[in-house]
């Protein structure tokens, strides 16, 4: 009922639904549920940028189309691919940390589900999101940024959408920190 009330707004929405009858001022009554968003390439990068931009171990990092973090066969299955990595600094041909997060849209979703399922024996892996046809993997690597946090946030900015499947490294004390030593 709060949130009823909180949704309807002192605006004229009270006024309208009056004005369209019993009918309208029900359906305006009813709680609206915001649908799942659809996981996509933008909404990833804007997650990712702000959060593993920051990262201090990060020197420069950006989205390339490199394929590093994805094995074959799933490489192949992929018709849209992306992955965040890491440089010391801007210019430089080869990352020292790639692939830390990718986002791959898949041919269908059974490819998605069973790339997703794989990431629970891959030694690189953190944890990955699967939803629909996508999959959002968080890898390994040099970030401080506690990865699974980071992918959860993924999951919030696109409504819930999805299933958070967890890799061998999500219980690290940093999820996917691996020491420079």
């Amino acid at each position: 009922m709060v949130l009823a009330a909180g949704c309807g707004g002192s605006g004229g929405t009270s006024h309208a639904a009056a004005k369209s009858g019993a009918k309208g001022a029900a359906k305006s009554a009813a709680p609206v549920k915001a649908a799942p968003k659809k996981l996509t390439f933008d909404l990833v990068k804007g997650v990712g940028d702000t959060a593993l931009g920051g990262d201090r171990a990060c020197g420069y990092g950006e989205w390339n189309d490199g394929t590093f973090a994805i094995d074959k066969p799933y490489s192949k299955q992929t018709t849209f691919y992306r992955e965040y990595s890491c440089y010391e600094k801007k210019g430089e041909l080869f990352p020292n940390a790639a692939g830390q997060m990718t986002y791959a849209e898949f041919g269908t979703p059974a490819q998605a589900t069973a790339y997703g399922n794989y990431t629970k024996s891959n030694i690189s892996a953190v944890a990955v999101l699967v939803s629909e046809n996508t999959a959002v993997t968080m890898n390994i690597g040099y970030l401080t940024v506690n990865k699974m946090t980071l992918l959860k946030q993924v999951q919030e900015a696109c409504g819930g959408c999805g299933t958070v499947i967890a890799g061998p490294h999500a219980s690290d004390p940093v999820p996917g920190h691996v020491d420079k030593s």
